[in-house]
Formats: structure tokens, sequence, C-alpha cells
């Protein structure tokens, strides 16, 4: 399955907003609009070619609000070691959280 990912920018629930393109199983393109983080509401809108979906995403939501990104795969991937390097560091065993042996 091939998606495409736009985001806002807002980390807030009441703020957030992202839109998915999906190529779906019948060969159509689906946009999910979604307001509000994972559990928010969800709108779809379907299209018959990717370049219809794109362009719509494009004149009706990211043109529309500046802070409007597109989430590529390098980002992801940079996010992904961000938190991997975290936790590692979090479960280093060099920090006790304050308590004393």
């Amino acid at each position: 399955m091939n998606e495409r990912r736009w985001w806002n920018g807002s980390w807030s629930r009441l703020t957030r907003r992202d839109v998915f393109v999906h190529n779906a199983a019948d060969g159509r393109w689906q946009v999910e609009l979604r307001r509000g983080g994972p559990a928010g509401r969800v709108r779809t809108r379907a299209f018959e070619s990717e370049g219809e979906a794109i362009a719509w995403i494009e004149s009706a939501v990211v043109a529309v609000e500046p802070n409007w990104r597109e989430i590529g795969a390098a980002q992801r991937g940079r996010a992904k070691a961000r938190t991997r390097r975290k936790v590692a560091k979090s479960g280093s065993g060099g920090d006790t959280g304050g308590l004393v042996a």
C-alpha cells in the first residue's frame, strides 16, 4: 500500500490535523482527513488517481493553513531513531531515578 501523510504541526489533541493518502485495494485513492490525533474524528474521500488526490489536498488543505508539511519516509526514520536513542538512554542503568542504593 502506498501512503503519503501531511500534518499541521500541532501536537495538541484539540488542534491537531493529519491527512493521509492511501492506495485502496480497488485501485482508487483514498484521502483520510483526521482531526484530533489517532482517536479523533475521521472523514474520507475517494479519488480515481493519486494525482487528483494530491492536487485536492494541496489546494483544499495545505494552501489554506500555513503550517502544513508533508511527513516523508526520511523524517519518519529520523523520528524513530530519536525514540530508540531516548529509550536506550533511559534504560542505561546509570540513572537510579533519584533512589539511593
